[in-house]
């Protein structure tokens, strides 16, 4: 069996630190519940969880660690801050209006269509003028009196491309419009200031550029406007109240939290910015390399590129001529031991805007312990398929 080559980063990162593995295994040496006991071990582990919401807090300048939400991954996050702050009765004279972009995933999508469908809410779903990214003006042009929130992806997580985040930030302060970033593929990535840009909540995911174990993301906000609890139950606060409490971060995360997931995503991300600068320079010089080897497929016909020839974080998707991309993927995964995602990513209108609804697209998600021999595989594959030379079997 060839050793696996696995280039799926974006899905889940494959790799895992030391440091991650080993606040896992002592905070299940060490467990209790946090805030529902008195006694020394059930105080020691919510200590260590409100020092999991610092780091968070300080990595993405969230002045208020208590404002940092814990929650099972990013598509939570996103249905709290959507849900939370949405659903709710309105006439239609003062409905919502809500702009987001046809590179969002269905984390986004599906919840604001729930909203749609009740009408509860007006959605504006825009595209990017130069067929690339999202800009501040492609927003303007739809801004309405009644909007209430911009909601985006951060980098989508099909074609790569990076939304022009920091103008829009600056366009929706101005109009006074709440902004919702989803940065599930940025996070770990890019250094993102919540203060600079003029984020009011910004959701993500610990398993993927934090390395951190599947099963955990949070909200982070920074807005003094708070979205409604989704979910109700027992929070260790105001126990003889049958009402939800009100303050956060008790009022939104009903039930036991997951200790040992937030314990590891705190070392995450410190491993993360101890070698932030290394590693993504890596990761960006990687990624150049691969797009100059698909550009030269694409030169002669092999495949067709939907990502930009400029993207750097990683993610780079792709047709193997008309091929149906979960058969490609299968291929590559079974006959050459190389793992990336194919299909439709769960991102249904990004495939209609780049014409790939019926194939979908190969993506290729790369990290800093990928290596240039290991694209340089992926390619030969690619060529010996789409040749249909004779595949060799393990």
């Amino acid at each position: 069996m060839r050793k696996l080559i696995y280039l799926d980063n974006a899905a889940t990162s494959h790799f895992k630190p030391r440091c991650v593995k080993k606040a896992f295994l002592k905070s299940l040496k060490t467990c209790a519940n946090p805030g529902r006991s008195g006694h020394k071990l059930s105080l020691k582990n919510a200590m260590e969880v409100y020092k999991a919401r610092e780091t968070i807090s300080n990595h993405f300048n969230c002045p208020n660690p208590n404002l940092v939400i814990f929650t099972k991954n990013c598509t939570e996050a996103l249905n709290l801050a959507i849900l939370g702050l949405l659903n709710s009765n309105n006439s239609s004279f003062d409905k919502k209006h809500v702009i987001c972009s046809c590179f969002e995933h269905n984390s986004v999508l599906r919840p604001l269509n729930y909203l749609v469908n009740k009408d509860l809410i007006d959605l504006t779903i825009i595209s990017p003028s130069n067929n690339k990214n999202i800009t501040d003006v492609d927003v303007k042009n739809f801004i309405r009196k009644n909007t209430f929130m911009v909601c985006l992806t951060h980098i989508s997580n099909v074609s790569g491309a990076e939304n022009e985040i920091e103008n829009i930030g600056k366009l929706c302060k101005q109009k006074n419009v709440l902004f919702l970033l989803d940065c599930a593929q940025s996070a770990g990535h890019k250094k993102i200031d919540m203060q600079k840009l003029n984020i009011n909540f910004l959701a993500f995911a610990g398993h993927k550029g934090f390395f951190s174990p599947q099963g955990i993301g949070g909200l982070v906000i920074n807005s003094t406007v708070l979205p409604n609890p989704i979910n109700y139950g027992g929070t260790g606060t105001d126990s003889i109240n049958l009402s939800q409490p009100s303050s956060p971060p008790e009022c939104f995360e009903s039930g036991t939290i997951m200790t040992p997931l937030i314990n590891s995503l705190n070392s995450g991300i410190k491993y993360v910015e101890k070698h932030f600068e290394k590693h993504n320079k890596k990761v960006e010089n990687l990624t150049g390399y691969l797009l100059e080897k698909l550009t030269q497929l694409e030169t002669i016909g092999l495949i067709k590129l939907l990502s930009p020839t400029d993207v750097k974080y990683g993610v780079v998707s792709f047709n193997l001529n008309n091929y149906d991309s979960v058969e490609i993927s299968s291929i590559l995964d079974e006959k050459f031991n190389i793992a990336v995602r194919g299909g439709l990513h769960c991102a249904p209108l990004t495939h209609k805007f780049f014409n790939s609804i019926n194939t979908g697209a190969i993506r290729v998600s790369l990290n800093f312990k990928n290596t240039k021999r290991e694209i340089n595989k992926l390619i030969s594959s690619l060529k010996l398929i789409s040749k249909n030379k004779k595949i060799p079997t393990n």
